[in-house]
């Protein structure tokens, strides 16, 4: 076997690892959008419908944000070989991870050389950004897998005709992963287009049978494969999702420029109109968060500031890599090779998404960033060690050697971070405890006609059918739902003998027999009968009992 291969099959194997371990454990917790993904797929698997009661749907409105489909149908199999459990809602996404990292590998070999392409994939097997939302149930990792198998099947294509079904296939899966997608995918698959307008055009000329056969089906099939979400996007509910998370929607901006126009002397004129307006206003802040993404604040020091997407004292990638990726920019902007200008494009559109949203920088939106980022800092890599198997060989493994000792100690302290930090520190953030709740309500619940669980965590009702499995077709006939809040999302309060509320223990205390569960909250003097603790010892959930009975 050559050298090669076996280093790519370590650097896989390394991969495979670091998001396989303990991955029912780490996250600690399950997340309410992973508890949404498993049980809809579990109750499909039983009653042929999502939560909400739509036979097999291509948009699950879960909590009204209303979710792409694809991820839930691929967890669907995995819940019914393994059953309802953690497992089978994220190793779907570990699985995809670690193909990503082969795929990255394939496609930086076919834009630059194998050297380049063994760095790519030996970065993005132990990124941070990558391997968090790798152990984790994101659609957001599944649509940049998709996303990167179209762009290296496109090239594929350009020789072997028959590989354009599998890229448009996959732009159109990743359409159907994430949200994000919908504006990145089409930027990526049009420039691929201008760019290579050329060579395209003279395959069709050389062999116009088969390649122009090939190229307008594998179009056409895309273009029916994409009907249905167009015919959802340009819905109520299409637009529901879009509406509730851009940055249109936060009225800081509007009010902001009113504000300017009131300090000024001629709070009317067409001069001051001109100059503080919400068009103006709004520009700013989309400029302000797409560039965000973009600090090295966020890439190389503390990353995300979302609890769920960040690690503590972690960046997107590691602080090591910052000069390597600066290296790399400067060689992409020096020479002006095809294969360059994709990786500059896709980096540049790559936040585009999430800076159209009020959460910024946001890891998860922008996660395909990932990709360009990587191959970038692979190049910066390669620009620095010089690689070459004619000259300096033995001054090239030694800087490697340095470099390999810095990048593990970098992953060595990262895991650290994750394994022993992140669940004692942001154990709420995936909602840790769910499952000791359940495991406490399944052995208890029947002494009590009512149990009323605190909402202060996000979502709490999907979180707990998950665990307890609770049988979906009475859940499709017994939950209520609350009315949409500002941002246009909704929720269950209640199914069957379960609430979901704000703890007010005068007044839950008054309802006969009932268990009471709450988090921080307490209940005056009341000693809890049980309790649930974070990893770090703190209490993550208190349980009470009423004192009314019934007569």
């Amino acid at each position: 076997m050559k050298k090669q291969n076996i280093l790519i099959l370590l650097v896989l194997f390394l991969s495979a690892a670091l998001r396989l371990y303990a991955l029912d454990k780490f996250p600690a917790g399950l997340n309410a959008d992973e508890a949404a993904i498993g049980y809809n797929a579990y109750s499909l698997l039983e009653t042929g419908k999502d939560e909400h009661g739509a036979s097999w749907p291509l948009v699950f409105r879960s909590f009204d944000d209303y979710k792409p489909p694809l991820y839930f149908y691929l967890v669907l199999p995995f819940v019914k070989v393994m059953g309802l459990n953690i497992w089978a809602v994220r190793l779907p996404s570990a699985l995809l991870g670690i193909a990503s990292v082969y795929l990255i590998y394939l496609l930086t070999t076919k834009l630059f050389n194998k050297n380049i392409g063994l760095l790519s994939a030996l970065i993005l097997a132990t990124s941070p950004w990558h391997l968090h939302f790798s152990r984790g149930g994101w659609e957001a990792n599944s649509a940049t897998f998709f996303l990167l198998l179209g762009i290296w099947a496109f090239f594929k294509s350009l020789n072997t005709p028959k590989y354009f079904y599998l890229s448009s296939f996959s732009f159109v899966f990743s359409l159907y992963s994430y949200h994000s997608m919908r504006i990145i995918t089409p930027l990526l698959f049009l420039f691929l287009v201008v760019i290579f307008h050329k060579p395209i055009t003279k395959l069709l000329t050389r062999s116009r049978h088969q390649f122009g056969k090939h190229l307008v089906l594998s179009l056409f099939l895309g273009i029916i494969l994409l009907l249905p979400l167009a015919k959802q996007m340009l819905s109520p509910t299409g637009t529901s999702r879009f509406s509730g998370v851009s940055v249109f929607s936060d009225q800081g901006p509007l009010w902001e420029a009113l504000e300017r126009r009131r300090q000024s002397p001629n709070p009317n004129s067409i001069q001051t109109r001109l100059i503080h307006n919400k068009y103006l206003t709004y520009s700013r802040r989309f400029l302000s968060n797409y560039l965000s993404h973009y600090s090295p604040r966020f890439l190389f020091v503390t990353g995300d500031e979302i609890a769920r997407s960040k690690v503590p004292e972690v960046g997107q990638s590691y602080l090591i890599l910052a000069p390597f990726y600066l290296l790399g920019i400067l060689n992409l902007l020096k020479t002006n090779t095809r294969g360059k200008k994709v990786v500059l494009f896709w980096f540049l559109v790559a936040p585009l998404a999430a800076a159209l949203t009020f959460q910024s920088p946001h890891a998860l939106r922008s996660q395909n960033m990932v990709i360009p980022l990587t191959i970038i800092t692979a190049l910066g890599i390669a620009n620095f060690l010089k690689i070459s198997p004619r000259h300096r060989a033995g001054w090239n493994l030694a800087l490697a050697g340095i470099f390999v000792t810095l990048l593990s100690f970098s992953t060595a302290r990262y895991l650290h971070q994750y394994y022993v930090h992140y669940p004692q520190e942001l154990g709420f953030a995936w909602q840790y405890g769910f499952d000791q709740v359940a495991d406490y309500v399944k052995e208890n619940g029947d002494k009590y006609d009512s149990i009323i669980i605190s909402n202060r965590y996000d979502q709490p009702y999907i979180i707990m059918a998950f665990f307890l499995q609770y049988p979906p077709d009475k859940f499709q006939n017994e939950i209520k739902l609350v009315p949409r809040d500002k941002f246009g999302f909704s929720t269950v309060n209640a199914f069957g003998k379960y609430q979901f509320k704000e703890i007010n223990w005068e007044q839950d205390s008054q309802q006969k027999n009932a268990l009471v569960i709450t988090t921080e909250e307490g209940a005056g003097n009341e000693e809890p009968i049980y309790q649930v603790p974070f990893p770090n010892g703190e209490p993550a959930f208190k349980f009470y009992e009423t004192t009314v009975q019934l007569p």
